[in-house]
């Protein structure tokens, strides 16, 4: 996530601490939105990097202990090598905060280069594969990402009654909500779950037994390790899209607005009819997006001379799914462009 861990250097960490920060953060203020909506940019602000802090922290120590000989590492070198680290990771995370600000797209684009390098890193061994192979594969790769672009398309539209459209036309209002609301970035923050769990039992195991130490059980070379990854895929792809669609605010709007769905009361009947539908799209969506990621991962088992060019695959799809949230972002902003000088009025 912006970073390499299988190597040592100044961004060895990337984004990782931070999005995972960012995530636990917002599901805690989901519990309460109101008290969070009250909080200053600079209390947000403190509380990410202070959680990010922490997350670099363990992480850091993990990569030093994976990839530096201890016998050739004092305690104060160790240290500045961590600082270097954390240093690292605080200016990428500063990098991401001033495109969001500034840019589009926040910590995507700097995503999508790592992972852009990573494809140029890789330097597999020569394969003699049939052209038939070559074409399933190629068939299978666009029907994943021909899947992602549907789910990225397809809105989930519920009509409902506005009180203040007094026009006689037949317009139809509807509450739309996308199949997958978290979209990419459910991806990046599930690998950045992941990396750090499995960081933080590898340093766990270090520590106690007193020599490094690599759990392969959380890696992506068995059965567990994919299962571990798609369940943390899933579950948190499935809070944040919930968190996305936020169906407490949604329904404090109908319940001010007096707007209303046919058949079903204001108040806590609209939140419960809103929770349900959210349930039910969220999970399909989260689904929907493991599937694509987990046969591939768990095809890379049966066919282990293929593993390294199925991960390519991975990547690509993981590469076009982020430049397709990108360009719908800037698709986004190019709307609200046209309706600038009537939007000044009110800003």
């Amino acid at each position: 996530m912006g970073g390499d861990i299988s190597r040592l250097n100044v961004f060895s960490l990337g984004l990782g601490p931070w999005l995972t920060a960012m995530l636990i953060i917002s599901l805690w203020s989901y519990k309460n939105i109101e008290k969070s909506m009250r909080q200053t940019r600079a209390e947000k602000h403190f509380k990410e990097k202070f959680l990010t802090l922490i997350l670099s922290i363990v992480q850091g120590c993990f990569v030093l202990n994976q990839f530096v000989y201890h016998s050739h590492l004092k305690q104060s070198n160790a240290l500045l090598l961590l600082l270097i680290l954390i240093a690292g990771s605080m200016m990428l995370v500063w990098l991401a905060d001033q495109n969001v600000r500034n840019g589009v797209a926040g910590p995507m684009p700097i995503v999508m280069l790592s992972i852009v390098r990573s494809i140029f890193n890789q330097h597999g061994p020569k394969l003699n594969i049939e052209t038939y192979e070559i074409i399933i594969v190629t068939v299978l790769i666009v029907a994943a990402l021909f899947t992602l672009l549907l789910i990225e398309l397809i809105e989930y539209r519920t009509k409902y009654q506005d009180i203040l459209d007094i026009s006689k036309e037949n317009t139809v209002n509807y509450l739309a909500w996308k199949l997958n609301p978290g979209g990419s970035l459910s991806i990046m923050i599930g690998l950045s779950v992941f990396l750090l769990l499995n960081s933080t039992l590898n340093l766990a195991l270090s520590l106690t037994i007193g020599r490094t130490a690599h759990i392969k059980i959380f890696s992506f070379d068995n059965y567990i390790g994919i299962s571990t990854y798609l369940l943390i895929q899933i579950v948190l792809g499935y809070f944040l899209s919930r968190l996305m669609i936020n169906t407490k605010q949604n329904s404090k709007n109908f319940l001010k607005s007096g707007n209303y769905f046919i058949g079903v009361r204001p108040g806590k009947e609209t939140s419960a009819y809103l929770n349900r539908m959210a349930t039910r799209i969220c999970w399909f969506g989260t689904f929907i997006v493991g599937i694509i990621i987990g046969i591939p991962l768990y095809c890379s088992l049966f066919i282990p001379h293929l593993s390294q060019q199925i991960y390519l695959a991975v990547q690509l799809i993981i590469l076009v799914y982020i430049a397709i949230n990108i360009a719908d972002t800037f698709r986004t902003y190019l709307y609200f462009d046209k309706y600038q000088h009537v939007l000044k009025q009110y800003w």
